[in-house]
């Protein structure tokens, strides 16, 4: 295991390398203590021992900090109800909504997307989709049928229903009944 990789694909999934990075940081702190303890007794040897305790001291400060900074954002460090800990769990609602606001006003605005638009190839795309193998076959049936299923679902059922109903009796509307009785009546 390397300590430094290329970024890219990593071997192990995203809780393998938490832990992984939990274990070097523990070891990291457990080694600054052990440098600190040994500085501290061998001090009195030589006066460079001073600053290595003194650097030893400044890792496991350092490392406590960071430790407590990140725990505190997540949960309460060592399970007390410290004040302004478990700031994410309390706040993850209003952090969405200003996340959102924020993807809306800086990513969605009409001139980015339409930018983002120009550049797609969407008939390409198409093209390319619909030339492979068997695409014709089951993909766009299923496709096609569960984009119709998907925009009816998504319609607003008394809306459509309204619509189905005037355009219903516009068109009884417009028929002669006359002629059509009639027709029948011969």
């Amino acid at each position: 295991m390397s300590l430094f990789r290329r970024p890219g694909r990593s071997r192990f999934s995203p809780a393998q390398s938490a832990r992984g990075m939990r274990a070097l940081a523990t070891a990291m702190l457990a080694g600054m203590a052990a440098i600190f303890v040994a500085a501290m007794r061998l001090d009195h040897l030589h006066p460079a021992w001073g600053f290595v305790r003194a650097f030893a001291e400044a890792g496991l400060v350092g490392g406590i900090a960071d430790w407590f900074a990140v725990t505190a954002l997540f949960r309460h460090p060592l399970g007390l109800p410290i004040p302004h800990t478990a700031i994410i769990p309390r706040n993850k609602d209003r952090i969405g909504d200003t996340l959102a606001q924020f993807l809306k006003d800086n990513f969605l605005t009409p001139s980015v997307v339409a930018r983002r638009m120009r550049k797609l190839d969407v008939a390409g795309a198409a093209g390319r989709f619909l030339s492979q193998p068997r695409a014709g076959d089951g993909r766009l049936r299923q496709g096609g049928s569960r984009l119709l299923a998907d925009i009816l679902e998504a319609l607003d059922q008394e809306h459509l229903g309204g619509m189905v109903k005037n355009a219903v009796a516009e068109r009884m509307r417009r028929v002669e009944i006359a002629p059509l009785l009639g027709q029948t009546l011969e």
